[in-house]
């Protein structure tokens, strides 16, 4: 799965119940399993409101499902498809008012913040330290092995690790990024590249470098990026606008 270059695309992407054979959940009665069928019946179709509606039915009138976690990080992918910031942060909550180490969840969070973060918001301070909270926890949980994400095959997981540490480490360049803390941005990005290296994250490197007036990193960055086997064009065409930019800032000096 692809990180998004200019809005750090989420991963959660809605599963099918028959993905969590290996959780063991079970059906407790006909009823249950026949709105448990509906919600893979919406997810199947692709229609996220359908899938969230049919995933609040089961929540609300089966409050012992054995299938919550699974159900709530659904909602959560189906959500994001929405392209709705404070539903996408309402299901991550969620998710970890059930399981404070919900990795997932927490990356999530933290990168749909930094993601509507401004400026010159009033709660800026307060949204950077969520930010830095939210990522930071959960790269601890990575690093401690952390349970395998529900709906992900365990023989998976290992990588999906990878790509859930690269959101955290971009999700706080972002937040260090509308704070004017350009090198911390910097080092936030080369920390992502340390992990799992991308042409999206080595393009945004190259931005952070032009924030942080070091150009001549920056068309180097930029340079990488084109040059990786995974940059598309949309990848290329950002750095190239990096480097264009660094050139010019550059020859005003």
């Amino acid at each position: 799965m692809k990180l998004g270059l200019l809005g750090m695309a989420v991963l959660c992407a809605a599963l099918p119940l028959a993905a969590y054979q290996a959780k063991q959940p079970k059906v407790k009665s006909k009823k249950e399993q026949e709105a448990l069928m509906q919600v893979q019946s919406a997810a199947q179709s692709g229609n996220a409101a359908a899938e969230l509606a049919a995933i609040n039915n089961v929540l609300e009138n089966f409050a012992d499902t054995e299938f919550k976690p699974q159900l709530l990080t659904m909602a959560m992918g189906a959500a994001q498809q929405t392209n709705d910031p404070a539903q996408v942060a309402t299901w991550a909550e969620r998710v970890m008012d059930n399981d404070p180490n919900d990795i997932v969840a927490r990356v999530t969070l933290a990168e749909t913040t930094a993601s509507q973060m401004r400026e010159n918001d009033l709660d800026k301070a307060e949204n950077v330290k969520k930010v830095n909270d939210l990522a930071h926890k959960a790269l601890d949980l990575i690093k401690s092995g952390g349970s395998v994400a529900a709906g992900i095959a365990e023989d998976k997981w290992p990588d999906f690790k990878k790509e859930l540490a690269v959101r955290a480490w971009a999700a706080i360049a972002m937040a260090d990024a509308v704070n004017k803390q350009y090198g911390d941005e910097v080092a936030a990005y080369k920390n992502a590249i340390d992990v799992e290296p991308s042409s999206i994250v080595m393009a945004r490197l190259s931005k952070a470098y032009v924030n942080n007036k070091q150009y001549d990193d920056a068309i180097a960055a930029a340079d990488k990026a084109m040059a990786m086997p995974d940059a598309t064009a949309q990848v290329k065409n950002f750095a190239q606008a990096q480097k264009d930019n660094a050139t010019k800032l550059k020859g005003a000096k």
